[in-house]
């Protein structure tokens, strides 16, 4: 299924995304069962995925690339985000995650709304060029990792249609 026909099943409408940078296009990823309790997730995209804030990370709210299980609206994201400041204690300036749930009712052009953000878990964050690889304990994701069936990059902006005021823009 593509990132954009399952963002319209998730929010039950035709998605309005953005472009955006090539490094927020996502080529190719998964999200794998590594061993008993850890799991990896990867994603590959267009152009090189810079390791520090860039102007285009400056410019918004976040920044970063969701793996996420339509049937739940569950998600687990890894985000940049200086312009907001710190929220997280393993990597507070750079890459770090989150668990996240998502639901409907966004503004165009904004996809959906972020409804919570549900945890900040320790993971190894690497990145090698075009490609991101995350490992991390399963049980710190929000479901299983061969539920995931959508990976995307995307912006958070501001939306006074969400009850929380956020929204996430995938880019495309």
């Amino acid at each position: 299924m593509t990132v954009l026909g399952a963002a319209a099943i998730l929010v039950g409408l035709a998605p309005a995304s953005t472009s955006g940078p090539d490094y927020l296009s996502v080529v190719s990823s998964s999200a794998k069962a590594k061993q008993k309790n850890q799991a990896r997730l990867s994603v590959t995209t267009k152009a090189a995925i810079p390791r520090h804030p860039d102007a285009f990370i400056k410019s918004n709210p976040v920044v970063g690339f969701g793996w996420v299980d339509v049937a739940t609206s569950k998600g687990f994201v890894v985000t940049i985000h200086p312009v907001i400041g710190r929220d997280s204690h393993q990597n507070p300036r750079g890459w770090h995650a989150h668990r996240v749930t998502l639901s409907g009712g966004a503004t165009a052009p904004n996809d959906f709304c972020l409804a919570s953000i549900d945890a900040s878990p320790t993971a190894g964050i690497s990145i090698h060029g075009k490609t991101m690889r995350v490992n991390v304990r399963t049980s710190k994701l929000p479901v299983a990792p061969s539920a995931f069936d959508v990976t995307t990059g995307f912006t958070v902006q501001h939306d006074t249609a969400c009850t929380s005021g956020l929204a996430v823009r995938v880019s495309t």
